[in-house]
This record gives C-alpha cells, sequence and structure tokens, in this order.
C-alpha cells in the first residue's frame, strides 16, 4: 500500500471515498487488521480489510437492487458502522447514525429502513429514486448532537463536510487509533473515518474502564489517543501505573470539553514527548479550530482575524464564542463562554452549565478545577441541585486517589477540599453538597454531565 494510492483518495467524489479506500487496502493488503474490538480483554476480536470490504460490497449490491429512501444504522458494532458508511456513500444513499439517547428522532426519518448488524436491508423497503437518477443525488449524512446543551437533535451533513477534517497526507498512514467515543456521534465518526482512509488499525477497548484502556493501547501499539478531556484524566489518575509506562502514545488530541492547564502538564509529565492537540468542533459546524501548542485556550489574537480556512471568531460582551466559518455564512453562537487571561481566551464552560445561586452565577468548571488541585483528590464533578430559596446551590462530588498517602483518609481530603474551597471561593460558589464518589459518571459522548442524574 503506497502512500500515493492513499493520497489519491482525495481526488475522488467525497462519498466514495471511504469504500475505495477499504476495497484499495483490501485489495493490496487483505489480511491488513482494520478494526480491533474488545480489545484488553479476552474477547478481543479483529476484523481484517478484506473482510469489510466483502462486506461493503454485498451491501452495495442490496442497496443498488433496492434504492431505499434513506438508511438508519442501528448497528451495535462499529464495523457494521464502517460497512453501511462506507456503501451508502458510494451508492448515494442517505444515511443517519442515531445513538442510543436519539432513537426516538427516528420518526423524523420514517420512510428511512432501519440497518443492524445483520447488514440484511429489509425486502419491504419504500422505494428511493428511479435508477437513473438514483446516482446523481449527492448523498447526505446525518448525525445527531450529544445533547450537553438539551436533547439530541439531528444535523444534516454532506460527506464534504463529514469528510472536511480527514488528513490523508503520509504522516498519517498506517497508524493505530483508539476508539473510546461513542461510534455513532460526529467525534467517534471522524476517528473510524481517519483510522480506516488511512490504512489505520482502530482499537475499540472493551470498556472505558482505565485498566482496560490503557491494556488496549499497549497491546495494539496505538500511537493516535482522540479523548476527552475527563476520560483522559481517568486514565492518568487511574489506571495501573506499570500499563501506563508500556504505552507508547505518539499524538494525544482532545475534544468535546475544555482542556485545563493541570491536564496538560499531567500528560506532557507522563507522556513524554507526547503531541497535544485541542479540536475544538460541533456536530452542526464540523471541525472550528486545533490548538496544537500545548497551552489551555487559544491564542488572544484569533479573535477577530481571519484563521486558515476562513474561519473567523468573535465574542459577545457575556464572554459567549462566536464562530463564522466563511464569508458566506452568518455567525454562529456556540454556547461556550471565554475569558481573556493574559495572552490567550481560555474556556470557563458552556452557558448552559452555569449554576445560578441567588442571582449570581457560578462557572462548574472554575470550582473543579480548584477542587483537583487538592492533594488526593483524582476527579471532581460541580453541578446545579434546585432550591427553593436561592434558585440553584451548588453541589459536587470527587474521586480521591487510590492508594492515599498515610496518614491522609477519605474524609480528611474531603474536608481539606471544603477548607480550600471556602479560602478560594466566593460564597455563592463553594458547595452546599460534597459527596465522595468511587467515580464520576460521564455521558455517553465521554463527558462531565453538570445536572443531577
Amino acid at each position: 500500500m503506497t502512500p500515493s494510492t492513499i493520497a489519491n483518495l482525495a481526488d475522488a467524489p467525497a462519498q466514495d471515498r471511504l469504500a475505495a479506500a477499504i476495497c484499495l487496502i483490501a485489495d493490496k493488503v487483505p489480511d491488513r487488521t482494520a478494526i480491533v474490538v474488545d480489545a484488553g480483554s479476552d474477547t478481543r476480536r479483529a476484523i481484517d480489510y478484506a473482510t469489510l470490504a466483502a462486506a461493503v460490497a454485498k451491501l452495495e449490491a442490496d442497496l443498488d437492487a433496492l434504492r431505499p429512501m434513506g438508511v438508519v444504522a442501528r448497528a451495535r458494532n462499529v464495523e457494521s458502522l464502517v460497512v453501511i458508511a462506507a456503501a451508502c456513500g458510494r451508492q448515494h444513499v442517505p444515511v443517519a447514525f442515531l445513538p442510543e439517547d436519539a432513537r426516538d428522532l427516528i420518526g423524523e426519518l420514517a420512510d428511512w429502513v432501519p440497518l443492524d448488524d445483520s447488514l440484511v436491508v429489509p425486502s419491504g423497503a419504500a422505494e428511493g429514486l428511479p435508477r437513473g437518477e438514483f446516482a446523481s443525488v449527492p448523498a447526505q449524512v446525518v448525525v445527531a448532537t450529544s445533547g450537553t446543551s438539551g436533547p439530541p437533535k439531528l444535523v444534516e451533513h454532506s460527506w464534504d463536510s463529514l469528510l472536511a477534517a480527514a488528513r490523508l497526507a503520509e504522516q498519517w498512514h498506517g497508524l493505530g487509533w483508539l476508539l473510546v467515543y461513542d461510534a455513532t456521534r460526529w467525534a467517534g465518526i471522524q476517528v473510524w473515518l481517519q483510522a480506516v482512509l488511512t490504512a489505520g488499525r482502530l482499537v475499540q477497548p472493551a470498556s472505558r474502564n482505565p485498566d482496560v484502556v490503557a491494556r488496549a493501547v499497549a497491546d495494539e501499539q496505538v500511537s493516535i489517543l482522540p479523548s476527552t478531556p475527563t476520560l483522559l484524566r481517568r486514565l492518568i489518575t487511574s489506571a495501573d501505573r506499570g500499563l501506563l509506562a508500556t504505552m507508547k502514545i505518539d499524538r494525544i488530541t482532545l475534544g468535546g470539553e475544555a482542556v485545563d492547564a493541570n491536564l496538560l502538564e499531567q500528560t506532557k509529565s507522563l507522556f513524554q514527548g507526547v503531541r497535544i492537540s485541542h479540536v475544538y468542533a460541533t456536530t452542526e459546524l464540523g471541525e472550528v479550530f486545533r490548538v496544537t501548542d500545548g497551552e489551555a485556550g487559544f491564542p488572544a489574537e484569533w479573535l477577530g482575524r481571519p484563521l486558515p480556512g476562513g474561519v473567523r471568531l468573535s465574542m459577545r460582551r457575556d464572554g459567549e464564542l462566536l464562530v463564522q466559518l466563511s464569508r458566506d455564512t452568518a455567525e454562529v453562537a456556540t454556547g461556550d463562554l471565554v475569558e481573556k487571561r493574559g495572552s490567550r481566551y481560555e474556556f470557563t464552560g458552556r452557558r448552559s452549565d452555569v449554576i445560578v445561586v441567588g442571582g449570581a452565577k457560578v462557572y462548574p468548571r472554575r470550582v473543579e478545577e480548584l477542587l483537583r488541585s487538592v492533594p488526593g483528590v483524582a476527579e471532581a464533578r460541580v453541578y446545579g441541585l434546585p432550591s427553593a430559596i436561592t434558585g440553584e446551590l451548588v453541589a459536587a462530588e470527587i474521586v480521591v486517589s487510590d492508594p492515599l498517602p498515610e496518614p491522609a483518609t477519605p474524609d480528611n481530603v474531603r474536608s481539606a477540599a471544603l477548607a480550600v474551597c471556602r479560602e478560594r471561593l466566593e460564597p455563592q460558589s463553594v458547595p452546599r453538597v460534597l459527596d465522595i464518589a468511587k467515580r464520576i459518571a460521564t455521558t455517553a459522548a465521554g463527558k462531565v454531565p453538570r445536572r443531577s442524574l
């Protein structure tokens, strides 16, 4: 598989590229591993490119014969999702990826047929366009939002926008990519597209348990680790140190949440020489910008100045970040709040996360950063609870380090955390509830929920 072979994919229509890549790789190196599922466990299973290519060819033939209005990918296995995407793309069939928490949106796609892991197109599927028109219509890809700011909703993309961030240069070829994101959401889709388009190896651990993830990374020689800051922090603070020492990470790509300076320093210290980037992207806009200097936030001079690709950033008076993708598009309010700190703008949280206590605004992320600075605190979550008196009150939960150095105890750590909050925060920002938890729950997208569960 030569670099020029993959690079030439950029000349193919966007909707054809995934299927073309799978077929090209299968033709040159059929037994190359494409996907490893349940990595880090006894149930590990590998799928090669030849198997993927055969499944794509069969599904393409079925789609060509039945020509459905569209396909809703209801498969649970990531290899099935890849096959569905590839076949639908090259056959110009619209495809929708719906995670579990967005399944009630299926009503909006009532004429589309569901496809599960059997990859069998129902014989009674309603036909779409006549055969002659079928291949000339641009295929659309529908993806559900993460639900961070409310119930998930459907967003329509073209294959061009779906693949806009894919990198086909030689340096990205044949690498091992970790998939800890939900494979049906924007971030997860971006990871498996990138891995397969460049003859890489997609590695999906059996769970998000830190030891399982670390074992999967080490055993499968993963070099690219895409993650939310929350999942990376959990890996660093909770995984077995011996397993972490065997990981050979080259790049870490963070997204989905703001990353703080402390986590960046921890990451650099643990993974010497690792290249860290922080991608700012949304399901609606795709990738907006990428920060690669290893610092939190983004340079202040980016605000109001066109970035590569024509993106322009601006800010409302209340600190909400606005994005204009090009001169021909309108500004979009992102819901993310930023604040200038020195020569950079750093993210303070999402507008929907702000806790209002008696009319005063509390930013959960700021409180979390302070809690995590307390010796013995490994993880923290801050969220709002309803209050009949103040409207809301601040609540928090922490995970204590394991093991704790003697003579420290969980209760000591909790008391120290409260003392630091009372000393460093305004009264309304001090948690009125502070619980010790075994682990911090995360959403399907790998993020920390900001409301009571």
